[in-house]
């Protein structure tokens, strides 16, 4: 083969690679660059809203499951207080 060819596979190889080396270097970059711009954006007062928010669902969330609670408790209540039910039916007797 001669030289020029050889220099010319050669340079294309590198040009090839080289490209989305550079292109995916500089998105790297710009990905680093808009997480630290994301990350001084929230302050820790957006931070202390966002959890004060998710405890008052969570403790709405308890309160609401307590309710159930108190309410299946008395429903089982009521169930051992009252007579069981039993059909009216002329008792059977069984031979023995």
């Amino acid at each position: 083969m001669p030289a020029d060819t050889l220099l010319i596979i050669l340079l294309t190889a590198l040009g090839v690679g080289a490209i989305p080396a550079v292109v995916w270097l500089r998105a790297q970059k710009r990905i680093r660059h808009l997480e630290m711009t994301l990350l001084a954006q929230t302050t820790d007062g957006d931070r202390y809203e966002e959890l004060r928010s998710l405890l008052e669902q969570v403790a709405a969330q308890t309160e609401q499951l307590a309710d159930h609670q108190a309410q299946l408790a008395r429903r089982l209540a009521d169930r051992i207080d009252s007579p069981p039910m039993l059909p009216d039916r002329a008792r059977s007797t069984t031979p023995h």
